[in-house]
Order: C-alpha cells, then sequence, then structure tokens
C-alpha cells in the first residue's frame, strides 16, 4: 500500500549582504546585460561570506522550530550541494559535521546528494521517498545549500545567482502538522558535456535548450498522468527563478497560463541553485491573500540535463 507523505516545515537562509545586479564585478562596466538582466525581471542577489555549513544550520533551526519535531525523530538527513569546489571530503564532513552537531543531529545518518545541479531537490525527493515506501524511515529532514565561488560566474545563464540554503521535513506522521502532501514525483535526465548557453558569446545551443524543454514537458506531464489529474486541475506552478522569457516558455512546454507561475522572488533574490524552487513554494504557501485550502501545487525543477516535477497538495482543514 502506498503510503501518503507529508512535507513542509520549509526553512531557509539567504547570504547576509543583499547586492543590486549592476555592483557585480562582471556587470559593473557591462551596461548592456544590467538592462537585460533588469528587463528579464532580475534586481538584487545575496551573498555570503559564512561557510555553506554555516548558512544551512540556519536553515534547520527554522524547519525544526517549525515542526513539533525534536532531532531524536529524524531518521535520517539527506543533505545536498553542487558546491564543492576543489576540496577534499574530509574538509567538507567536518563542516557538516560541525552544522548538524549544532542542531543537535550528530546521531542521525547523512546521505549527501550533488550529482543533479539545480535539480537536487528532486535527486534528494527520490531518495527519501523510496526510503520512506520501503518502510525504513519515517522522518527525513532534507537540507540543500550552495554559493557562488568565483564571482565572475554569479552572472551565468542569463541570471543572477543568490547564495542561499534551505530546509523541509517529509514523514509518514499525521501529528506534525506538516500542511502539505507529496505524490506523483518523478526525474529524468539526458546527459551532456556541452553547454546550452556558451559562456564566451552566451550564443544558444539549440538542440540542448529544445531538449531541456522537452525534459521538463515530459515530468511535468508523468506528473499529472501518475496523479489523474489535468492541467486545468492546477492551482499553481513553482519553479525556479528563471527569467521573464525562460519562465514563459516552460509556460508553453507544459501548457499553462503563464500567470500560474510563481515570479514574486525573482527580482528580490533571483536564481538561488537548488534553493529558490523550495524557498518560492515557502512564500507562496505563507501568502495570506489566498486560500490554500485544497490547492493543488505543481511544483518544477531542473539542472541543464536534469529535470523533476512533483504534485504538493494543500491538506483540508478536518
Amino acid at each position: 500500500m502506498t503510503k501518503t507523505i507529508n512535507f513542509g516545515c520549509i526553512g531557509y537562509e539567504l547570504g547576509e549582504t543583499c547586492i543590486n545586479l549592476e555592483d557585480n564585478i562582471s556587470l559593473c562596466s557591462d551596461r548592456k546585460s544590467q538592462l537585460f538582466l533588469r528587463t528579464m525581471g532580475f534586481g538584487t542577489y545575496y551573498k555570503t561570506e559564512r561557510t555553506l555549513g554555516e548558512i544551512a544550520q540556519k536553515s534547520i533551526e527554522q524547519s525544526l522550530e517549525k515542526s513539533n519535531l525534536s532531532p531524536k525523530d529524524i531518521d535520517l538527513v539527506i543533505y545536498s550541494s553542487s558546491t564543492f569546489g576543489d576540496r577534499h571530503g574530509d574538509a567538507i564532513d567536518k563542516e557538516i559535521a560541525r552544522c548538524l552537531t549544532n542542531v543537535g543531529l550528530e546521531k542521525v545518518y547523512p546521505l549527501g546528494v550533488y550529482l543533479s545541479q539545480c535539480n537536487n531537490f528532486f535527486a534528494a525527493l527520490d531518495i527519501a521517498t523510496q526510503y520512506i515506501h520501503s518502510g525504513r524511515h519515517q522522518t527525513i529532514l532534507m537540507v540543500f545549500t550552495d554559493r557562488v565561488l568565483d564571482e565572475s560566474t554569479r552572472f551565468k545563464n542569463l541570471a543572477i545567482n543568490s547564495d542561499a540554503a534551505a530546509s523541509c521535513v517529509l514523514s509518514t506522521r499525521s501529528d506534525l502538522g506538516l500542511p502539505l502532501t507529496v505524490s506523483g514525483q518523478n526525474i529524468k535526465t539526458h546527459l551532456t558535456d556541452a553547454d546550452m548557453i556558451n559562456p564566451n558569446d552566451n550564443s544558444l545551443d539549440k538542440s540542448i535548450h529544445d531538449r531541456y524543454l522537452t525534459g521538463i514537458s515530459s515530468v511535468f506531464g508523468q506528473m499529472l498522468t501518475e496523479n489523474k489529474v489535468t492541467v486545468n486541475d492546477i492551482n499553481q506552478v513553482i519553479c525556479h527563478n528563471f527569467s521573464y522569457s525562460a519562465l514563459r516558455q516552460i509556460a508553453t512546454a507544459i501548457n499553462i497560463n503563464e500567470s500560474l507561475i510563481f515570479k514574486e522572488n525573482i527580482q528580490r533574490f533571483g536564481h538561488a541553485y537548488t534553493c529558490d524552487t523550495l524557498i518560492n513554494l515557502n512564500d507562496y504557501m505563507n501568502k495570506s491573500d489566498i486560500n490554500h485550502e485544497g490547492q493543488k501545487v505543481g511544483v518544477i525543477s531542473t539542472g541543464l540535463y536534469f529535470w523533476g516535477s512533483a504534485l504538493f497538495t494543500v491538506k483540508k482543514e478536518k
């Protein structure tokens, strides 16, 4: 029997310094790119001088504070990041160990996820749901954190990137007050060593671009099929904070009205690797002018050659 997986307690932490995009080292003398990014919705980004462990700790503390959980209730931690640079494993291990020890999780086994770029959320979600459905674990904490290591790459793939961490809880327990259920999640990949956007001249590789949109369409369509719903049943779509034009193309690819895509954080902090999807879901759920009860939220996350989607349903009050 398929278990109901409850989801919530999203915490997040942005870098401590907010910077206008015009002040980026790569953009300060590039007026054309400044105007393009402003036109595409971007405004400011957040930078941190903290370690990944330090910024992740703040996010985890928020997640635990929102829940009725103590650290001993967590069965597994899935720690995800694409930001390792050229550091060796022992340095990374100590940083993560310090982070988890500081929040009382020193005896909880951590698994690492790092290959799926900005789609680490769905790679981690796939692992978590497999563990839960197997009966091996009941409650899992997922943690995501990334930062820009080289300031010259903060403006990349026609987006501004922020340093951030985000975390959330999945559980079969019904007593935790988790507001969402998650179902029909699926992932897809098509690897390549080529760039969709040439870093030297920003030219577009159309074949990779078309395959990228096809991947998004595929996972979103499969999510609808597995949940036995149609696009007309979807109340909101949560994605990354890409440019307006990129989100317009995604809306066309999945056959929805562009207005359904959450865009309110694009100007605020831009793209944040895998974290912006979770942050957007959290901020959408916190909008006080919307009755979320019973809503169906389609969530999409992507890397360059990784795609994932799932349906998040807001529970109805009993």
